[in-house]
This record gives structure tokens, sequence and C-alpha cells, in this order.
């Protein structure tokens, strides 16, 4: 699936697919599964791919003699969804959850772990990968709020442009604009393989908070269920690969990122289980990305700008070209200057090549880089 915007975060709709991928029949036992209906390389309702998830658990389901009947529903808010379909008994796995221990699932239990996914980085075949210190220098692409845009900027100097989506990511690198990408690996991998024919080498990183294990998950007081699918996942680890493999998921060898333990800038940055509202599992990271101001809101804007607006505006905002120059704006407004920064924040310029960051920036995320604006500004 390619990142979707968080406005979309508590969208959830429940069909219920009388036959859509296979239709249960009176003899055979009937394994009820809840999956998204739109997230390739995942899972998908409609058309000739239904992605990973959902070939496994026809894969599970036949190894438990069993008929797939498939519950859809939009996993945006995965812990929501989940509350409306397996924790309301509406379907018995789902397909999957993180298997990592600090992802909480009250009410379910997890089998073992049957796949690792990663961040992985994208670049040409010629790019040479080996640290992470290789990307220095480089014009390194990242998704807004995504983990690799804060440990970046946590790590410092590395130049970054943000995209607001993995599909941004990747056109941007398509036409030259950035010269790698940072982001979700399964996303980067399929839309290689299927989009851009297998045009870059996909990397595989690993890491505090950059890889992580993919289990599925059944109601708790279900552990015969449990049992069982969790004899098919080892049974089929051979056709894990290989679907792995089909959709493009990124099968090298992790490189370690070994990442310094060092300053996080201006602003304390922390990185904290994703709640409810927050990106789920399998588009991006379990996690979110807490950034605190501490006691510096205009030294957490600098940096927010700095990871997110500079590719187009230049570092602090001091861009060489006159339109793009930040530290002008009280002296072409005037007055009204904050006034006209706030709405331009938040309602963008399409027309100039800027996107509308309202709704995806929050309150006091724009409050802190109008902070740092007051900073610059040319008395």
């Amino acid at each position: 699936m390619n990142l979707k915007t968080a406005w979309i975060g508590g969208l959830v709709s429940a069909v219920l697919a009388a036959g859509a991928l296979a239709a249960p029949t009176a003899s055979a036992t009937t394994l009820r599964i809840c999956s998204d209906p739109d997230n390739l390389p995942y899972s998908k309702a409609e058309g000739a791919e239904h992605g990973l998830y959902v070939d496994l658990a026809n894969l599970v389901a036949h190894k438990l003699d069993a008929q797939p009947q498939y519950v859809w529903w939009l996993s945006m808010n995965q812990r929501k969804a989940l509350r409306n379909t397996i924790l309301a008994g509406k379907c018995d796995a789902y397909f999957a959850l993180p298997a990592d221990k600090d992802y909480g699932t009250r009410g379910m239990k997890r089998t073992r772990a049957f796949l690792d996914v990663a961040y992985a980085v994208v670049a040409p075949p010629f790019f040479s990968f080996s640290q992470l210190a290789d990307l220095k220098g480089k014009r390194i692409g990242v998704g807004f709020a995504s983990t690799p845009q804060i440990i970046l900027a946590a790590q410092g100097g590395y130049t970054t442009v943000t995209y607001r989506s993995d599909a941004d990511i990747l056109a941007a690198l398509d036409k030259g604009e950035i010269d790698a990408a940072f982001m979700w690996g399964p996303t980067a991998g399929y839309d290689n393989l299927t989009r851009y024919h297998n045009r870059w080498r996909v990397t595989p990183v690993s890491g505090e908070h950059m890889n992580h294990q993919v289990a599925v998950a059944v109601p708790a007081n279900n552990g015969a269920l449990l049992a069982r699918i969790d004899a098919a996942l080892t049974e089929l680890h051979p056709q894990i690969t290989a679907l792995a493999e089909k959709y493009g998921f990124p099968q090298s060898k992790p490189v370690a990122l070994g990442m310094a333990q060092g300053k996080a800038g201006p602003a304390d940055v922390a990185l904290i289980p994703a709640a409810d509202g927050e990106v789920p599992y399998g588009q991006a990271s379990p996690y979110r990305m807490l950034v605190a101001a501490a006691a510096d809101p205009a030294a957490a804007g600098r940096e927010l700008f700095n990871s997110t607006c500079s590719h187009c505006h230049s570092p602090n905002g001091a861009s060489p070209i006159r339109q793009r120059d930040l530290r002008r704006l009280k002296g072409k407004y005037g007055d009204d200057w904050l006034k006209v920064a706030k709405q331009t924040i938040e309602e963008g310029r399409p027309d100039a090549g800027m996107p509308t960051w309202g709704g995806t920036l929050k309150e006091d995320q724009i409050s802190n880089i109008l902070a740092f604006f007051k900073t610059i500004q040319n008395h």
C-alpha cells in the first residue's frame, strides 16, 4: 500500500465479502479473515493481485481444511479496526499485526512471527550503500513524519527532502530530484517491481525502529485456532518466502545502521508506539514520532522546517530565490505577515507547487514554525 494521508485515519467500513475471493461451502469449515480491501502489497479485495496477506491467508485456510471468508475493513486506524472486527466477533484471524511486544493487542493473542519487514534505502544500482554515513552529501527523499525523517534530523548532517506519500518519493527519484529514498521497504519493493521494472536497488536496513516482524492475531480465548495457524505458518515457510519475492518485498541482507546515540538537535526526538488514529503497521511503522519543543518553540520550529520545507525554501528559510526567501515575509506583508504565513502553510499554493499542510501538520507544529519565522525576519 502507498502511505495514506492522515485525514483518512478515522474512516473504516465493513463489507462482508460473500464470495469476493472464495465462497464458503456447506461442507467446509469457514475461516473468517479480517483484511484491508485496498492495501497492496498486503491485501486487496478486487483485481488480479490480492496481496501477500490474502494469498497467505488462503494457504493457511487450506492447511486448516477450511474455506476462507473475508471481512473487509479499512485499517487506517488499526486498533479501531481490530475492535470492530476481531474483538466484535466478526472474524477469526487478522492478517497481520506487529509481533513487537510493545504493540499492544488486548483481547488477542499472536502467532509466531512469519515475516520480517523493514525500512529500506532505494537508489540506483551503482550507488554503494553499506552504512548510514553513505547517505551524507546526497539528497534523500523521506516521508513526512516518518521514522527516517525524524532519525536523520536527529543525527544531523543529512540533506533530506520531505514528501507526503511514498508514491511522491519514488516519482521524485524517477525524475532525478533526489539521489536516494529512505522509505518503507515493502512499499518501495512492490512499486519498484510493478511500476519501475526493478530500476532501483532496494536495500533493507536494521536498527532501532527500523525493522519489525509480522504475526497473525486471533481472539485470546481461541488457543486451539492459534496453535493450528502457528503450525500452518511453520509448514508454509517456503511459500511465504516465495510470496515475499512475488510482491517485491526486499529480501537481501539488511544493512545494520548502527546509529549513534547523539544529540537530537534543538528539539528532543523520541519514538513511541502508535496510538489510535496514527498510521497503522503495514503502511509505515507501528511507531509515531514525538518531537518535543522543550523550552524553545522556535528551535523546534526550525528543526521541523529544515527537515520538511528546506528543499524548496533552503535551510533556515534563506533561499537565494527572492520569492522563496522567508526572511522577507515581514517586509513584504507588513503587520499581516504572520497571518499570511499561517494561511499559506495551511492552504498551500498549489499553483506554485507548494502542498497543503493543514490537516497534516498539527496546530502546535505550525505555531512552532511561525515562532521560528519570527527569529529570521529582516528588519
